[in-house]
């Protein structure tokens, strides 16, 4: 370390996982630092001299494999900018090994180096179908399901998984691991300690062999995770004595109903196959591998209990128009068993509406009615009458020619099992359209876990999915680090077959379902740019952070970064202001991060409602096509919506949201609102402050007003947007892009 004076500093270190460090000899910790906080054990006071000064960071015991981090802060915790950091000419061949300002960061070529013993890492890093080969080769065994194949969403169920040794039993020590993807967490959480209970769990070896259970929840930073994921519910079951013969039974029962415990509740999303993911350490080395088959259960709706119905926001007098009416459960998943009759009507009396229609079986509680046509132009409803069920459309704007600009609606973030979702591409994006009736989506999937084969599929199932004109894909991927190495951030492509630079650094070596090559990482968001800034050409990437992790407004490329997702998970609209005030001109939009295989919608929680519903994107473009809403989007002709199809409009003398232009006067800024419900306030916001707020003063979802900025200042760049909150259950919001002045 080289530095221009005597400077007293702090060295934190951290890992993905469990570790031991020393530095100059000096133990400092065996935790992990969580996204940078401090702990006394993790920070050591540095006194640097003058000149040049020597180092010795040494890892041992990383559970993790071989991801850490080392920063190097001053007194107050800044950033020693002052100070530069020479590596040995070893670390400076590794192409994992860089730094980037105050810190240094490492991955698997570093570990090589730190460990006593050289790891051949071609040998240990399987993919999943080489684990599972090298599995049947050992003979570890298979596993059945006992209980129902088919159970109903937020039920009470038992299942018991029935584990056979294979051929050479399991040694002492060994024992199996079963696995269930994210959306467990919605089940009922394992647990041995109350026999009354929801999800008690209870294991019966043969003959009473001694076990030992642990339940594991897998976090960022939890010593499997970059083992497992996207697999991170985990329960383990280890025969420590005399270990099991071949032939011999592990029986796992989750949701034990003997000592009075009602059973399991499953998740309140329905899935196709949730899949109790298998592997057996049969050699008692720590070295699970999968069995070849998992056992598997499907997820149905409950019974229905209401309609929706979706509607295009733009229509053309006298032009035949759609609709999609859905049966859902009161989960929001569509409730296939619905077979009522539905009938229509409009607030356009002359409109032209489908004939009394009686769901069938094939329909599965979803059907598209071709033949909507409004008659009078205005912003107009449609009804839907299923006797005790009824729901009103979106609103749409009905006009007596195609307008220049249609409002179109998408998701861009929906994960699949190429990640960690729980349905195909190909079926959530026939989701998207088929159900929930959007123009465009993406399926967006974390980078580290997608391997070449499952990111030629993703791009296979997105280019097969489009269809110019009614509904548009996007190829795209979750770049995924830390908050220190920037945060999370989608990328999307106009092109049919885009590339893709990860960061391994979530990932442990020893994962079979996720990325192991060898090409240099991205393993910050500035390696991210770079890569893509050589294939940047006319308004074909873009690069959203997505913010519900949290934010890092610390780095930042205008050609690419243009819009930022501020629902998704939640509601984040604080977390995008340290961004707009850093003079970043980024778009706002909005995705559900949806897992379940549900773009478009935020299914709901533990069986209670979410406040998020239909999460969305609104676009202002001239076509329903790629290039069309991509450049539209690049252009930020884009706002956000929490939940509702809400219809908003928002200009500066006539510049559209997410422009730039130049005045010397004070902006005549016209805001349209047309809402799903009455509308609770309107929000003009200036630099994310609010400046001015308008009340309907009767209840109305319709508003249109005008307003001027008294204290406008053409000297001072600024920027405007608008929120808008309707009065309704769950306060749903729509948020425009900015509009910079000057």
């Amino acid at each position: 370390i080289e530095s221009p004076a005597d400077t007293e500093a702090k060295l934190k270190v951290g890992s993905d996982d469990g570790f031991k460090a020393w530095v100059n000899g000096q133990l400092v910790g065996f935790e992990r630092v969580a996204r940078g906080a401090e702990k006394d054990q993790n920070v050591m006071p540095i006194k640097l001299k003058k000149g040049l000064n020597a180092l010795l960071l040494k890892i041992e015991e990383n559970i993790g494999g071989y991801n850490f981090m080392a920063r190097l802060t001053d007194m107050k915790d800044k950033p020693l900018t002052t100070v530069k950091v020479r590596l040995p000419k070893q670390a400076e061949k590794s192409e994992t090994f860089f730094t980037t300002g105050d810190s240094i960061y490492n991955s698997k070529a570093m570990s090589r180096m730190l460990r006593q013993k050289p790891i051949n890492f071609s040998d240990i890093r399987l993919t999943e179908a080489e684990a599972v080969a090298r599995g049947q080769k050992l003979g570890i065994g298979t596993a059945r399901l006992e209980g129902p194949e088919t159970v109903e969403v937020n039920s009470y169920n038992t299942f018991t998984l029935v584990y056979t040794a294979g051929k050479i039993g399991i040694k002492p020590g060994g024992g199996i691991r079963i696995a269930m993807r994210p959306a467990a967490r919605d089940w009922s959480s394992p647990q041995t300690g109350n026999p009354a209970g929801a999800g008690y769990l209870t294991v019966q070896t043969h003959d009473n062999v001694q076990s030992e259970i642990n339940i594991e929840h897998l976090f960022y930073g939890h010593r499997l995770y970059g083992q497992y994921i996207p697999w991170p519910e985990i329960i383990e079951v280890l025969v420590p004595g005399q270990g099991l013969a071949p032939g011999e039974t592990i029986r796992v029962t989750y949701g034990d109903t003997s000592g009075g415990s009602p059973g399991t509740r499953v998740q309140a999303a329905d899935c196709s196959r949730f899949v109790f993911k298998c592997h057996a350490d049969v050699l008692g080395e720590d070295n699970y591998l999968p069995l070849a088959i998992s056992p598997a259960i499907k997820i149905v709706a409950a019974k229905p209990h209401h309609l929706g119905i979706t509607m295009p926001s733009d229509a053309v007098a006298g032009q035949p128009t759609w609709c999609i009416v859905r049966a859902e459960d009161r989960y929001g998943n569509p409730a296939t068993r619905y077979r009522g009759t539905v009938r229509f009507n409009s607030t356009d009396s002359s409109a032209q509406l489908p004939a009394a229609y009686t769901f069938g079986q094939s329909d599965n509680g979803v059907h598209r009615f071709e033949n909507v046509t409004f008659t009078s132009p205005g912003d107009h409803t449609l009804s839907v009458n299923g006797g005790t069920f009824q729901r009103t459309s979106n609103p749409v704007r009905v006009a007596s020619q195609r307008p220049e600009r249609l409002l179109l609606w998408g998701d861009l973030h929906a994960h699949t099992l190429d990640s960690d979702g729980m349905e195909t591409t190909e079926d959530t994006y026939d989701f998207a359209e088929r159900v929930a009736g959007l123009d465009f989506s993406a399926a967006v999937n974390h980078g580290f876990e997608l391997t070449d084969h499952k990111w030629a599929h993703s791009k296979e199932a997105t280019n097969q999915a489009n269809k110019p004109g009614k509904f548009v894909t996007f190829n795209a991927y979750e770049w995924t680090a830390v908050l220190e190495l920037g945060g999370h951030h989608n990328v999307y492509f106009l092109e049919d077959d885009p590339p893709i630079y990860r960061s391994r650094l979530a990932c442990d070596y020893r994962n079979f379902y996720a990325y192991q090559g060898t090409e240099p990482q991205a393993n910050h968001i500035v390696d991210v740019y770079a890569m893509l800034d050589k294939h940047f050409r006319d308004k074909n990437i873009i690069v959203a952070p997505h913010l519900h992790q949290g934010s890092n407004a610390q780095w930042h490329d205008p050609k690419l970064e243009r819009f930022i997702e501020v629902f998704g998970h939640g509601r984040f609209e604080d977390r995008i202001t340290p961004y707009l005030k850093k003079g970043y001109r980024l778009g706002i939009m909005a995705s559900s991060d949806n897992h379940n295989g549900n773009p478009g919608y935020s299914m709901s929680w533990h069986g209670e409602g979410s406040d998020l519903n239909q999460t969305a994107i609104a676009v202002y473009a001239p076509k329903r096509t790629r290039k069309s809403i991509f450049h539209a989007m690049y252009d930020r002709h884009v706002y956000a919506t929490s939940g509702e199809r809400i219809i908003l409009d928002f200009k500066a003398d006539g510049h559209m949201m997410g422009s730039e232009y130049k005045t010397t006067s004070a902006p005549n800024l016209t805001v349209g609102v047309v809402g799903t419900a009455p509308i609770d306030r309107i929000e003009i916001k200036k630099n994310s402050q609010i400046v001015h707020i308008h009340r309907p003063e009767t209840p109305t979802a319709k508003v249109k007003l005008q307003w001027q900025d008294p204290d406008f200042n053409a000297d001072v760049e600024c920027y405007y947007y608008v929120r808008v909150v309707q009065d309704d259950k769950h306060k749903e919001e729509a948020i425009s892009s900015p509009i910079w002045i000057n």
